[in-house]
């Protein structure tokens, strides 16, 4: 992936570094943008797990996978794809009958975001409260503390 620094404007003249990632899909070019502002709703994140699993969709592929579980309508799914292509979390191309829709949002990167937003949220950026909070809560299995001792042991090796 080529990633390109740009500043651009917003709208109140305010410089900001976006981050526009370049994919190549089947022998073209689109654009991902940067998610870290990006905030995505649960009904979005449904939509988006499906993409991201295996894209492009179609309304009608998506309605079919989404009416049973979580029960949603074709004007749902219809309304929530126009609202996620109007928040640019979304686009999509004529694909001949039906409109062929993408994510433009990285999985990673919208990962990213939420963690941090929880982070900041809840435990006001401490991970260790956070961590402390699991570990009380026995929500954090022996294997997952062996596997995060590794994570530690490896990220500090890396900053020697």
């Amino acid at each position: 992936m080529l990633i390109k620094w740009l500043t651009i404007v917003n709208q109140k003249n305010i410089l900001q570094a976006t981050r526009l990632t370049i994919v190549n899909l089947q022998e073209r070019e689109k654009i991902d943008m940067d998610t870290n502002k990006i905030m995505l709703q649960p009904s979005e994140w449904i939509i988006m797990e499906k993409l991201w699993e295996m894209n492009p969709k179609t309304l009608m592929q998506l309605y079919h996978e989404l009416k049973v579980e979580p029960g949603w309508s074709k004007s749902t799914v219809t309304t929530l794809l126009g609202r996620m292509v109007d928040k640019g979390i979304l686009y999509y191309e004529d694909g001949g009958k039906a409109k062929q829709y993408y994510p433009k949002v990285n999985r990673d990167d919208a990962a990213i975001t939420e963690t941090e937003s929880l982070l900041e949220r809840v435990y006001k950026g401490s991970v260790s409260m956070m961590m402390s909070t699991l570990i009380r809560n026995n929500n954090i299995s022996e294997a997952d503390m062996e596997e995060l001792y590794q994570i530690l042991g490896e990220a500090l090796e890396n900053d020697d």
